[in-house]
């Protein structure tokens, strides 16, 4: 259970070894060939690698891409608005002599989708030799034009298009017998940039989109007699008829004051007239001038309350009442 005291002491026997490295000249060179044939074993197994890879590349080549049956034969783009022929082959570098395996899908897709006037693209290989490429344009929905910018309002060079994703793309040739019969926005505040490419995020221009889009709510050819929408002293917006007649609208109640602008033109032009001005703010005091001079200091016109409805006494609107006058 218990050890046993003892004076006796174990010691341990300590081994020394010498360790000598011996060198000659016969044992130099043998290590030297040793090591010379280890890397002649290694350099020509590398060798049949890059001979072997070479083999096949050249096989690829020759089997592919200079293979007379994989030639780039037939080359098809839907018709669009954004591309011509001329301009796919600048933009996308296409060699219409080269091979099929050396037009690549992605990369050309993405020179296409660099264009601010694509909305999105498509690019596919066919073999033997087809490539078939389906583009598809932005719809332009208004002009947005700023003269601090020298932006200019339906030009077709410098002229800034905007779809109703709010993106801006140049005009090009085929899209400019739709787009020149298109609305202009006007900005004229500064600070800001218009570039293609880009979403357009200045208020002023939104508030004039609101404007437009309720125009086009009331009116199917809304875009057909709206002419220009402008910021109106930082509280409203005017928007310019192609016949001249400027109407003021507030920010708010759009719907209301389309409404009111729509029969007001319409009870005008019943009577033979045309608006020269009106100011829709008011509910019940409505400035109104006519183009052939009348009301032309635009004073307002009250309006009374409308009597009781009765059969023998109808309903008469404000604006009615107003354009009477």
């Amino acid at each position: 259970m218990f050890r046993r005291r003892t004076s006796k002491i174990r010691k341990r026997h300590q081994v020394k070894v010498l360790r000598a490295n011996v060198m000659s000249p016969k044992i130099f060179w043998f290590d030297f060939k040793q090591a010379l044939f280890s890397g002649f074993r290694w350099l020509s197994f590398a060798g049949l690698l890059v001979a072997a890879g070479w083999g096949i590349w050249q096989g690829i080549q020759r089997g592919l891409f200079e293979n007379p049956e994989f030639r780039l034969r037939r080359l098809t783009m839907n018709e669009n608005t954004a591309l011509s022929d001329e301009r796919l082959l600048t933009v996308t570098g296409i060699d219409l002599d080269g091979s099929l395996f050396d037009c690549r899908p992605r990369e050309i897709r993405e020179k296409i989708l660099s264009l601010p006037e694509v909305l999105s693209a498509r690019v596919t290989r066919q073999f033997p030799g087809s490539l078939d490429i389906q583009v598809t344009a932005r719809q332009p929905a208004v002009w947005v034009a700023c003269s601090e910018l020298d932006i200019a309002p339906r030009d077709p060079v410098t002229g800034l298009l905007v779809d109703s994703q709010g993106m801006m793309f140049p005009c090009t040739a085929a899209m400019w017998e739709s787009a020149s019969q298109l609305p202009v926005i006007q900005l004229e505040e500064e600070g800001f940039s218009l570039e293609g490419g880009m979403k357009v995020k200045n208020e002023s221009f939104l508030r004039g989109m609101r404007l437009l889009t309720e125009a086009r709510k009331a009116s199917d050819d809304a875009s057909r007699w709206v002419d220009t929408i402008r910021q109106y002293k930082g509280w409203g917006s005017q928007l310019v008829t192609r016949d001249g007649t400027v109407a003021t609208f507030s920010h708010g109640d759009l719907e209301r004051q389309m409404g009111d602008f729509l029969a007001a033109c319409q009870h005008a032009s019943q009577k033979g007239r045309k608006i020269a001005t009106i100011e829709l703010v008011g509910r019940r005091n409505l400035l109104v001038t006519f183009q052939d001079g009348s009301d032309s200091e635009g004073v307002a016109h009250p309006i009374p309350a409308p009597p009781e409805e009765n059969a023998a006494n109808p309903p008469v609107s404000d604006l009615q009442r107003i354009l009477e006058r």
